[in-house]
């Protein structure tokens, strides 16, 4: 199971990271400060096969009407969106 969660960084920039522990952190580019306008990265988590996934919000700011953050499961399709 792939979890997608595209997220925030640089202007006009992009990134991606992907995690294969069992336990992890994922935090934008430049935290705890704030993050550039028009920042874009993807986040995959990867785990074993019939295990599962919990995403745990210790902080969490996004700018209103600008940023986004949606979680799939798997590749990014609309199929596969689980939440915005």
């Amino acid at each position: 199971m792939e979890l997608w969660a595209p997220a925030l960084v640089m202007a006009g920039q992009n990134c991606s990271y992907t995690l294969h522990h069992p336990n992890g952190t994922l935090e934008s580019p430049g935290y705890p400060y704030g993050y550039p306008n028009y920042a874009n990265c993807t986040w995959v988590i990867v785990a074993a096969e019939h295990n599962r996934i919990q995403l745990v919000f210790e902080g969490f700011a996004l700018e209103e009407d600008f940023d986004l953050l949606s979680v799939y499961d798997g590749p990014p399709s609309p199929g596969n969106l689980r939440t915005r």
